[in-house]
């Protein structure tokens, strides 16, 4: 339960202390405390509510949910955002729900023995009612990685077209030379998932190298399998984290890209992986441990495999909701500061309803702050302000991808991206800390450092790196598109609170609320935290658009994105 009026006031005048306590803020005063928690929490009640049924798109709840969104955007007299003058920009895109398959594996001549769903699991992501696997010879390519910069290539030039490539899942859990006992932050991150790690990058390559088919093993590697192996969006699970909601249907874009993806993915269990490997004369631990050098070269298996994967397709419409302030200035309001946050979330089964209060009714209350903050400037910034709500975030990324795919503004003049997902434990008080997700991978950072240093307070890293949280949410679609982009996670050092509470309430939500019914607001709720959060991220994306030099990409973050992709 908020606190009440007299508590409300006594918390803005601290609030408004600590954003001036370390200098002068830079955005002016009144748009700061434009943001509130009654704001926050009006829209997430709305959003949450059993009315909006889950606001999984291509459904009731979806028509729902862009209303209201295009109602508070026309409430705060914000312009539509679609250069043809509507709210709406409209994503085609294309229902799986998967229907089955089965493969055959042959060892030598012989035919290997594998049980459906118990011993393997195969799917598809092509748009297509059968998909074929035809007989194709199966290559060992350790963790299927092509990475110039750290001079890796697991495919060393073979050529696998029309082979089926068994890949490690995760990225190579590299010791580090200087502490055996962790990992070498030089190499793929270190302790984080990197974007090769990800299981949807390991299938693109494989594709692009004419690979049949990717059939994945557990990793095994300490302290990256687990998590690289929940990060990896597109299957339907949102974050990937506890996995415990069923989403039978799957998501892709309906567009000429729609067919350009690995026919099938097959995920083996251990101890049927290494019979497999066995059965060719190989032993799985030793092939497994000669790839994790940049020495590996692929390694035959004496087996084939073949298949059929059966999916029911149907075409979906949905939308992302994009609003804009333009800018004042008649040079760099043709240049984009864009504010996102996916409005979806998982639907409902049957009458259980997947109500997705933090995840995302959250990020989609902050970004309507952000902009109602933005409102409250006595001028217009410099650059234009794109407030951008987007489909199908938790089907795959599908609603940003399709903006980058189909940009309705450049993305050559897009300065930065700064995305809001995620925020479970806004409702759980203010922070110490404030965690940057992919820290170091562009210069936005030192603009949250900045403004957070302003409120007395702390940045750090990811809380946890090895859950690969900075791939899992709709800023990688800009930043893959070549533009900076920022995603925050809210701290665990909770004022006045122990110092293991913020972890414990996280893992709480994890296990009790994540992509599950009970996702919803609850009576003691303190969202004070939420307003200094986004009271960053409102001063961050302010400068970017005020100042005439844009955010930039260093070494650390400049080689997950093709530079060309901008256009």
């Amino acid at each position: 339960m908020l606190r009440n009026p007299a508590s409300r006031l006594i918390t803005a005048l601290l609030a408004c202390l600590v954003l001036w306590a370390a200098g002068s803020a830079p955005v002016p005063t009144r748009a700061a405390h434009a943001i509130t928690p009654d704001g926050l929490l009006k829209h997430i009640r709305v959003l949450s509510s059993d009315e909006f049924e889950g606001r999984a798109p291509g459904t009731p709840g979806e028509r729902k949910s862009l209303d209201y969104i295009v109602a508070q955007c026309r409430d705060l007299k914000l312009e539509p955002g679609n250069p043809d003058g509507t709210w709406l920009q409209h994503v085609a895109l294309w229902g799986i729900t998967a229907g089955g398959g089965e493969i055959t594996i042959k060892s030598g001549d012989t035919a290997f023995p594998l049980t459906a769903t118990q011993d393997y699991r195969v799917s598809s992501s092509q748009p297509k009612a059968a998909i074929d696997i035809p007989d194709s010879p199966i290559v060992f390519v350790g963790y299927g990685i092509v990475a110039p910069e750290y001079k890796w290539d697991d495919y060393k030039g073979l050529d696998v077209k029309g082979k089926a490539v068994v890949v490690l899942s995760g990225d190579p859990p590299i010791p580090d030379p200087a502490d055996p006992t962790k990992l070498d932050p030089k190499m793929f991150l270190g302790p984080e998932l990197s974007y090769y790690g990800r299981p949807i990058s390991k299938a693109d390559t494989a594709y692009a190298h004419g690979a049949t088919a990717v059939i994945t093993l557990p990793a095994g590697g300490a302290g990256r399998g687990a998590g690289a192996g929940r990060a990896g969006r597109g299957n339907g699970t949102g974050r990937g984290g506890s996995g415990r909601a069923i989403v039978r249907e799957s998501m892709i874009v309906r567009d000429e890209s729609s067919t350009q993806h690995i026919a099938a993915t097959v995920a083996l269990n251990a101890d049927k992986a290494a019979e497999l490997f066995s059965a060719s004369g190989l032993d799985l631990a030793a092939v497994r441990q000669s790839a994790l050098s940049p020495d590996f070269k692929p390694v035959p298996l004496n087996a084939s495999v073949s298949g059929q994967v059966r999916n029911q397709i149907r075409e979906i419409d949905s939308a992302n909701v994009v609003a804009k302030i333009t800018g004042n200035d008649s040079t760099l309001r043709n240049e984009y500061v864009i504010y996102s946050g996916h409005w979806d979330h998982l639907g409902h089964q049957g009458d259980n309803i997947f109500h997705g209060a933090s995840d995302n009714a959250s990020g989609t209350a902050g970004v309507l702050e952000l902009a109602h903050a933005f409102k409250e400037l006595p001028s217009h910034p410099k650059r234009t302000v794109i407030f951008l709500w987007t489909t199908a975030e938790e089907r795959g990324l599908l609603g940003a991808k399709y903006y980058v795919q189909h940009p309705l503004y450049p993305l050559a003049k897009t300065a930065a991206n700064i995305n809001l997902d995620y925020f479970s434990n806004w409702g759980w008080g203010r922070t110490k800390d404030f965690s940057i997700l992919g820290n170091g991978m562009s210069s936005l950072d030192d603009l949250v450092k900045d403004a957070v240093t302003r409120q007395g307070r702390v940045v750090t890293g990811d809380t946890d790196p090895s859950e690969g949280f900075y791939w899992r949410s709709d800023h990688v679609e800009f930043a893959m598109g070549g533009v900076p982009a920022l995603a925050s996670s809210p701290g665990i050092d909770y004022v006045g609170k122990p110092a293991d509470y913020g972890d414990q309430k996280r893992q709480e939500y994890i296990r009790n609320d994540y992509h599950q019914a009970s996702d919803q607001i609850k009576p003691d709720w303190d969202l004070t935290g939420a307003v200094e959060d986004l009271q960053v991220l409102l001063e961050v994306g302010y400068r970017v658009a005020q100042e005439p030099a844009r955010p930039v990409w260093r070494d650390r973050g400049s080689y997950m994105y093709n530079p060309h992709a901008g256009k």
